[in-house]
């Protein structure tokens, strides 16, 4: 597969102008060391990696469970892409590499995210594309309230539906503002038929607060099919929704054997391209 990419990479980059690619990847312990953390990996392993990203092609990328700035760079070079991290000290962390060439301004963390001092916060940026600014959020919610009700007397989904109130207000807070905004990242939720987290966000309050996410009607591939419905998600609000460029959903699919999905992720990147004026 390495010779595959490095072939791609030799060719010329052809890119229409206004057509932006965003995506977002779950890398599950990603440290900047070899042979630490729950995910020990060597050198080969972050090339494989690297070899994903390359697939990808991204020109932003949503990150999560990364260990700062210098874990992110192991899988995208810095001579190609900016790479910004959150400022919690953990590999849990969430963050963004973007293209070198594309305006950025890091903006403070979401850090109301972290509810109890021990989740993950938001990562906060702001992109200039064609003369437009676009706010991105990168986020990694609560894990284990997969599809119960947010009521649920469990710790997990008590945190998480903590968290919804939060997540709601940095949309809204945009959505008064007009400022187009995507949400991306792994929301550890199945926004199935009948949940009530989806509905809770996507209200319609205030205008320019409803929302559209790329997973709806899409069925995961990562790791043979291994779960029905994504908890990754890319959602828009409306004014950054009309760029989505149709048909243009897509999943890069390990083409390793199982056996080394510890060394590269149980998430499969996403993505989806964008047409802005």
């Amino acid at each position: 597969m390495r010779k595959i990419v490095l072939l791609i990479l030799l060719l010329p980059t052809l890119t229409i102008a206004g057509e932006i690619k965003v995506a977002t990847w779950n890398i599950q312990f990603l440290n900047e060391d070899d042979n630490t953390g729950a995910n020990p990996r060597e050198q080969a392993d972050y090339d494989r990696l690297a070899d994903y990203a390359a697939v990808l092609d991204a020109d932003i990328i949503a990150l999560q469970e990364v260990d700062g700035v210098n874990a992110i760079e192991r899988v995208f070079d810095p001579a190609v892409y900016q790479v910004f991290a959150s400022g919690r000290n953990s590999v849990q962390r969430t963050g963004f590499a973007v293209r070198n060439g594309i305006d950025v301004t890091h903006n403070p963390d979401l850090e109301a995210l972290n509810t109890t001092g021990f989740l993950r916060r938001g990562t906060d940026i702001t992109v200039r594309i064609g003369g437009t600014d676009i706010r991105l959020l990168s986020v990694h919610l609560k894990s284990g309230c997969f599809s119960d009700p947010l009521s649920t007397n469990s710790d997990a989904c008590t945190k998480l539906n903590d968290q919804v109130p939060i997540l709601e207000g940095w949309i809204n807070d945009r959505s008064e503002e007009e400022t187009p905004f995507i949400v991306l990242g792994d929301w550890n939720r199945r926004f199935d038929v009948g949940e009530d987290f989806w509905p809770m966000i996507d209200d319609g309050k205030p205008h320019n607060s409803d929302l559209r996410r790329i997973t709806k009607r899409e069925d995961p591939l990562c790791w043979e099919r291994q779960f029905d419905l994504f908890i990754d998600h890319i959602v828009f609000g409306r004014l950054s929704a009309r760029w989505i460029k149709p048909y243009t959903f897509e999943q890069v699919v390990y083409q390793d054997d199982v056996s080394l999905r510890p060394k590269l992720s149980d998430h499969c990147p996403i993505a989806v391209t964008l047409n802005i004026p």
